[in-house]
């Protein structure tokens, strides 16, 4: 269940737990709260739903995001593209965003990527950092029109500056690549790092790749194993891969072959396919 919708059941739950009268027992209200205290992804739509009619653009888009999920309503995407269309010309920047990725991904209805890069763009002015990040990865990719690596750096770079540590780990990515920019491998590796240390498991990954190959830093295997062992903490199944190599082999860390079987067990759960012969 999505965050959001789990803080609304909390915030059902102690509106249904409310004391209607002082001189109730203890036990009384104990029984009553544990009667009223269970609210379900049905009761979320309800209120949403009330609230969108209102004029509430964040309720519309919560709407929506139950109907492409079919949490609480029966699943319709058509219903769920025109909540956050609804919400998106109410400028809610995040419905924005989440209507171009339904016309991006396609999901129960015809795909428009080029009407996507024109919702992420929207989403991206209004401040939606996740939108800043989609719009550079459509940039990237050349999907719904031309690709723009610079273009996409700048919004990449945005988002980062502005606290989104997924789009640090794509800014530096352009940056390594060097494609339709100026190829910057101390850039990419600074980048890297501040995303990892920031919670992205692709940075650490990418920055141990980073130290497994020397570019943008000296080569160094131990360096390598460290930063693949937070990815790795964070479920990064390649990372676990990588990182299990590294530990058979000894390289970087003490050799352990039992340890190096549990990563690439860890690797293959997580589903990391060339991982899972081991």
């Amino acid at each position: 269940m999505k965050p959001w919708i789990r803080a609304l059941l909390i915030a059902l739950a102690a509106l249904a737990v409310a004391p209607a009268c002082k001189k109730q027992s203890a036990a009384n209200k104990a029984e009553d709260a544990g009667a009223r205290a269970r609210p379900t992804a049905e009761d979320a739509a309800a209120v949403f739903d009330a609230a969108c009619v209102k004029g509430d653009a964040e309720a519309c888009r919560n709407l929506g995001v139950l109907y492409a999920e079919g949490t609480g309503v029966a699943r319709d995407p058509m219903r769920a593209l025109a909540l956050f269309g609804q919400a998106c010309e109410r400028n809610n920047a995040a419905a924005c965003n989440n209507l171009g990725l339904v016309l991006l991904q396609g999901h129960g209805v015809q795909p428009d990527a080029a009407a996507a890069r024109r919702w992420f763009e929207k989403a991206c002015d209004g401040k939606s950092l996740l939108g800043c990040r989609n719009l550079g990865l459509t940039l990237v990719r050349g999907d719904g029109g031309d690709k723009d690596p610079a273009a996409a750096l700048a919004v990449f770079q945005k988002a980062c500056d502005d606290g989104l540590v997924l789009a640090c780990t794509n800014a530096a990515q352009v940056h390594a690549a060097g494609e339709g920019v100026a190829r910057d491998l101390g850039v990419a590796v600074k980048l890297y790092q501040k995303a990892c240390e920031g919670g992205d498991p692709a940075g650490c990954r990418l920055l141990g790749g980073a130290y497994l190959r020397g570019e943008g830093v000296p080569p160094g295997a131990a360096a390598a194993a460290m930063w693949l062992g937070r990815a790795c903490d964070r479920n990064d199944a390649y990372a676990c891969a990588v990182l299990g190599e590294l530990t058979r082999d000894g390289k970087g860390v003490a050799q352990d072959a039992a340890k190096a079987d549990e990563l690439s067990k860890k690797a293959c759960a997580l589903g990391e396919q060339a991982a899972c012969a081991r």
